[in-house]
Parts: C-alpha cells; sequence; structure tokens
C-alpha cells in the first residue's frame, strides 16, 4: 500500500465522504421500502450499505474510520441489522494493508524485518484500527500481537482534523457561545497523541497502574523492545471480543457479568486515580477464558484534573450510596463549566434534566438497558433547549470523560443487561477510595 493508498487530499476526502452519504442513505431508504411494501428480506440492501461505509472509511482511514467505529455503536445512527454488519466488518481488516509494506514499516521502525525480530509473524492482520492493523506473533515463546501504522495515515489524519477546523474556526466568528475551538484543539491532540505508539504504551502502562484495584481486569504487557512510535507489540490476550458476546445473545446473568466488567474497566481507574478509557468500542474489550475482562487500545486514555474528576468522583459516591443529588449547576461550576447565559439559573437547570436522564441505571434497585432510552432522552433535552445548551461550556477535558461515559453506556445498551448497577459503583467505591477521600 503506498502513500496515496491512505487519500490526504481534504477535497478528495470531503467528496468521498458526501458520495458516501448519499448512496449509504439511498440504500438504507430502499431497504426501508421494500421492508414496508412487500415484507421481504431488506438484508441484501443493508449488507450493501454497510460494505459501502466499511469499503470507503476502510479506505480513507484516519479519523473518517473512527467516525465509522462510532456510528456502528450508537443505536440511532443505524438500522440495528446494519450498524451490526458495520460493526463486525470494522473488527476485521479493511483494505488492509499488503505485507511488503508492513515489512517497511516494521524494518524502519526496528531495524530489521518481522521475520528476524519474531520467532513468527503472520502476515495476514487479524485485527484492524482506524490507524493501523494488528498481526499475530511469537517473541522469546510468547504470543503477541503487532500493531503497525499504516503508511501516510498521519497526512490523512491532519487533513480530516484540517478540514474540521474550518468549520469550527468559522462558528467561532458567531460568537464565545459557538466558539468550539478549546474542544476541538482538545480533539485534536488526542487524536495526533495516538499517532505515537510510544505514548500509548506509556498510557497502557498508567492504566495497569490505575486498574491494580480490580484484578478482574486484564492489561497486555508491553513489549518494549519490539515497539517504536509506527510499531506497538503488546502480549496477546485471547478470547471473545465484546462484540461476539453481544451477538451470542448471553443469558442475563452472563450479560450483567459481562456489563459489571466494563462498568469497573470505565469506572474503577477513573475513581482511582483520574484515568479515563476514552474509546469503549466492544473490539476493546475481551472475554479472558477465566472470566476476566481483558481490555486494549490505549490511545484515547486521559488522566483529568483534579478538578475535574473530584465533582464527577462526588457524583458517583452520591449514586453509590443513595444520596441526594446535590446541585448539579454549581458542582459543575467547580469542574470548571462555565454558564454564559443571561440568567445561569436556566443553565443549571437544563443540567439537572441531563443529570436526572443519565443517573436512572443508578437510582433504583434495578434497571434493563435494553429498555431504557437514556442516549434519545438526553438528545431531546438538547433539542428543545439549544439555545440554553450552547450557553453551558464545559472544560475542554469534559470531551473524553463523555466519550467514555456515552460509550460504556451504549455497550450495555448493546449488550442488553440487566441487574442492579448501584451494587457495581459501591464496589468501585469501597476499592477504589483514595486514601485522602
Amino acid at each position: 500500500m503506498d502513500d496515496d493508498h491512505v487519500k490526504s487530499g481534504r477535497l478528495k476526502r470531503l467528496s468521498r465522504l458526501a458520495y458516501l452519504t448519499a448512496r449509504t442513505t439511498g440504500d438504507l431508504l430502499a431497504s426501508a421500502a421494500k421492508r414496508k411494501l412487500t415484507g421481504g428480506d431488506s438484508s441484501p440492501e443493508l449488507k450493501k450499505a454497510a460494505e459501502r461505509i466499511l469499503g470507503t472509511l476502510g479506505e480513507l482511514k484516519g479519523a473518517a474510520l473512527k467516525l465509522g467505529q462510532a456510528l456502528a455503536m450508537d443505536p440511532d445512527a443505524l438500522p440495528p441489522e446494519a450498524r451490526g454488519i458495520v460493526a463486525r466488518l470494522l473488527s476485521q481488516a479493511p483494505q488492509r494493508m499488503p505485507y511488503a509494506r508492513v515489512v517497511e514499516v516494521v524494518r524502519a521502525e526496528l531495524g530489521a524485518p518481522p521475520e528476524a525480530l519474531f520467532e513468527s509473524f503472520d502476515p495476514e492482520p487479524m485485527a484492524a484500527a482506524s490507524l493501523g492493523q494488528v498481526h499475530g506473533a511469537r517473541f522469546e515463546g510468547e504470543e503477541v500481537a503487532v500493531k503497525v501504522q499504516y503508511p501516510g495515515v498521519e497526512k490523512a489524519l491532519e487533513s480530516d482534523l484540517a478540514n474540521g477546523e474550518v468549520f469550527v474556526k468559522g462558528f467561532a466568528l458567531a460568537g464565545e457561545s459557538l466558539d468550539g475551538r478549546p474542544y476541538y484543539d482538545e480533539i485534536r491532540a488526542s487524536l495526533m497523541r495516538e499517532l505515537d505508539y510510544r505514548a500509548e504504551a506509556e498510557q497502557l502502562q498508567a492504566y495497569a497502574e490505575a486498574a491494580r484495584p480490580f484484578p478482574e481486569l486484564v492489561v497486555p504487557r508491553v513489549v518494549a523492545e519490539r515497539s517504536a512510535r509506527r510499531v506497538l507489540t503488546l502480549t496477546r490476550l485471547r478470547g471473545p471480543n465484546l462484540l461476539d458476546a453481544i451477538e451470542s445473545h448471553p443469558a442475563p446473568e452472563e450479560a450483567f457479568r459481562i456489563a459489571r466488567l466494563l462498568i469497573l474497566a470505565i469506572w474503577g481507574p477513573f475513581f482511582a486515580a483520574r484515568l479515563i478509557h476514552a474509546d469503549p468500542h466492544p473490539g476493546n474489550f475481551v472475554i479472558l477464558d477465566d472470566g476476566r475482562l481483558g481490555v486494549l487500545d490505549f490511545g484515547a486514555t486521559k488522566r483529568l484534573t483534579p478538578r475535574f474528576a473530584d465533582v464527577y468522583r462526588g457524583f458517583l459516591h452520591t449514586l453509590a450510596n443513595g444520596k441526594p443529588r446535590p446541585h448539579v449547576g454549581r458542582e459543575l461550576e467547580k469542574a470548571g463549566f462555565r454558564f454564559l447565559g443571561d440568567d445561569p439559573d436556566d443553565g443549571h437547570a437544563f443540567c439537572e434534566r441531563v443529570a436526572e436522564i443519565v443517573e436512572r441505571p443508578s437510582r433504583g434497585e434495578h434497571y434493563d438497558f435494553a429498555d431504557n432510552s437514556i442516549v434519545q432522552d438526553a438528545r431531546r433535552v438538547f433539542q428543545e433547549s439549544p439555545r440554553v445548551a450552547l450557553t453551558i461550556k464545559p472544560p475542554p477535558e469534559a470531551i473524553l470523560f463523555y466519550r467514555a461515559a456515552a460509550g460504556l453506556a451504549q455497550d450495555l445498551r448493546l449488550l442488553k443487561a440487566a441487574g442492579r448497577f448501584r451494587s457495581v459503583l459501591q464496589d468501585i467505591e469501597a476499592r477504589g477510595r483514595l486514601p485522602s477521600w
């Protein structure tokens, strides 16, 4: 795969995405019409739409493929059938990088071809990510997974970010309430950091330390002598991923057991060490044979500031212990939120409405994510009060925090988990509580 394989021209990338949107919309409308008028099988049209999504995003890579991953997990972005197909295909290796290019990247980064560095190295990728693909290998008698970055993906990512920057700067001219530049800068910094696998290795080790109070979580070990900026070698965790578990339709007890592990993976390290894993895509979790949960892909982890984290750990504390909700607006101001409206009480009331929705799973004794409408109801609040919403300015670090929270909620919804979720928060607090609390 030469560098042109990862399309880098800004206008060309925009035109491909526009074409993808138009064609996919047509396929999905045709599918819906066929099902409504004839009651016939619409799966061929859905599969066609899903494969077109995968083909285009897989060719573009970079931020475009990350968008595809988000769409696949968003319960409102695509019909369930198409979402399932896209999610499955995204976990495979779209538009795979030819092995000759893999050899070039490994040689450039580590000084020798894979055959000289590993006891064995599978030329066929076993998985794909938005920035690279993963190969199975053996090193010093141990199974490892080797992530190799796509050549040219840095230019592609920069093109996607430059396209976004044009819109962000344009909105900023309309006033402070529409100025999204701090959030754009946060997203840009996170995405660009993901290009350096050395940084990911450091973030993995930080997450492993933060997860120590939770032995149910397993983090791979970095093989430092076989890792560099564009190559990352980790010990391999074997087992079905979360998507496989979702598609197996587990019994209610097993679904809740997996859900508990997912909650530990997101809120455990956050509560214990202010560390958030902001990419809870189902492909990033592996159900191990011994029942533990393997956690993967740490490029988007972030340690949040004490100011922000302490407020949200306080929210988790009140939920875990069934205490009344504190005044949300005033607490958010402590976390760095700004309320720009003429009457801050309007913004505070808005936040109270959102808090009531997102706290549902932990406020009652039992909650069923199969029947939940958290995402839709929260969106409805924003749709009903867009002007108020625009006057509320979270600190930039909230972006990754909310990405983690929303992704976890979507995973639990796809898993159709039901149970007593407050007890999980109680367990997290008991084991992850800092001595200073």
